[in-house]
């Protein structure tokens, strides 16, 4: 059962050139050695929040946890923080199994991220939103072209609890969907449900490419 261990930072702009050398050359390839192993980097276009994440994947809690545990991840850690700030992690659980989860991500990706808390003052009110976004809520998503790609419980790291990981690849029909009735009526009754309701959209900051014979990383905005 996939994991996450999601980053999050600001880029100091007097370490941008130092930042970009260290993150391709010893960050990330120091974590994918750990068992970590980066889906992606992602900038925040639209919400507020860091304006970069970056997402790892663990095949379990314990490999997680022993990565972090090891001397490599905590000098990997302390030298991102030279380069950093407003530094943060989140780590993460699948909530339900909704179809496979890829780590295989298209060129033209772009996220839409929805986060929010259930509003549970009875026992009953869980299996209600279950109910909805299950039969109504994440079927609209696919229907207008966002790929409910995960929901996620944070089990460390700081609120909304829930994030719902959209997909886009057709990127100038996102902003019109969100926009047209269907999703506003959705998105209205979803908060019957939940509080604390967020969503931010992310672009590429660092992208997988394949080579001849292996795979590499390139940044997409820096």
């Amino acid at each position: 059962m996939a994991v996450k261990l999601m980053h999050y930072w600001t880029i100091n702009p007097s370490s941008k050139e130092a930042y970009a050398d260290f993150i391709i050359k010893q960050f990330i390839p120091g974590v994918n050695r750990l068992g970590m192993h980066t889906v992606a980097g992602w900038s925040v276009l639209v919400g507020s929040y860091s304006d970069v994440i970056m997402e790892t994947v663990s095949s379990n809690l314990d490999q997680l946890e022993a990565a972090l545990k090891t001397r490599d991840y905590r000098l990997l850690k302390s030298e991102l923080l030279n380069l950093v700030k407003d530094y943060k992690t989140k780590v993460m659980m699948p909530i339900a199994k909704r179809g496979s989860y890829s780590m295989s991500i298209s060129p033209s990706t772009v996220k839409f991220n929805q986060m929010w808390d259930v509003i549970t003052l009875k026992p009953e009110d869980y299996m209600n939103f279950e109910q909805f976004v299950t039969r109504e809520f994440y079927p609209l998503l696919e229907k207008i072209g966002v790929h409910v790609a995960g929901e996620w419980e944070v089990l460390i790291g700081d609120e909304p609890h829930t994030i719902c990981e959209g997909r886009v690849t057709d990127v100038g029909a996102l902003i019109p969907v969100l926009q047209g009735s269907e999703f506003r009526r959705a998105k209205k009754k979803l908060k019957q449900f939940v509080e604390n309701y967020q969503s931010r959209i992310l672009s590429f900051h660092v992208r997988k490419i394949k080579g001849y014979r292996s795979e590499g990383y390139e940044f997409v905005d820096l």
